[in-house]
């Protein structure tokens, strides 16, 4: 089976459970953010597998606003899973969703001045590259140094969750590699792997609310 087509499947499943969990376990608040998070990396997800499985190259372009979306749903599921793991009732929410705006402001600006460029890849059917990507990717890396540094710190308070502040550092970690990765290499979506390694620590986090 196609590497690529497996782990799409696998990023399927954890947008499956990770619906699931926000719909039927989450409180109101985080709610609204983690399910928006996540139908938005769905429609990555959905775009991502229209561009494995097309054969005709005609309108691809109507998919640029779709196929990006990570570039705010990883730091989305950062905030979130720092936010759950830490277990500190003084962080505010109108907090995470000032930084959530000012992400969904951001990408809608980087998605109307980039234009896109369309190639083909010999393991993913069609890609995309944003003319701004360079620039995404160095914002990307900064972020989730921020995030492996705040695991870090996280790991050693005393109320936080201990293996969600790992896979904090894990994902942070894996996200990083995979941009670098993709400068070197981008015939391959590396940053794949970031997606399902952030959607498993957010899923993690949002199961814990089944208590």
């Amino acid at each position: 089976m196609n590497v690529y087509f497996l782990l799409l499947l696998v990023m399927a499943l954890l947008l499956y459970k990770g619906i699931i969990s926000t719909l039927f376990y989450s409180p109101r608040k985080i709610k609204i953010i983690s399910i928006l998070a996540l139908v938005l990396m769905t429609f990555r997800w959905i775009a991502l597998m229209i561009l494995f499985i097309i054969k005709n190259q005609n309108y691809l372009y109507l998919l640029k606003p779709l196929v990006f979306t990570n570039l705010i749903c990883i730091p989305v599921c950062g905030i979130l899973s720092v936010f759950i793991f830490s277990r500190n009732n003084k962080i505010k929410l109108k907090r995470l969703f000032l930084w959530c705006i000012i992400l969904f402001v951001a990408y809608f600006i980087v998605i109307y001045k980039s234009t896109v460029n369309i190639n083909i890849s010999n393991y993913c059917g069609y890609t995309m590259k944003l003319q701004l990507e360079s620039y995404c990717y160095i914002i990307l890396l900064i972020i989730n140094l921020i995030f492996a540094i705040k695991g870090i710190k996280l790991y050693s308070v005393i109320y936080s969750s201990k293996p969600g502040a790992v896979l904090i550092i894990i994902s942070a970690s894996i996200t990083l590699l995979s941009v670098i990765l993709t400068s070197i290499n981008s015939d391959f979506p590396w940053l794949l792997l970031g997606d399902i390694s952030w959607l498993a620590t957010m899923d993690y986090g949002l199961s814990k609310f089944k208590r």
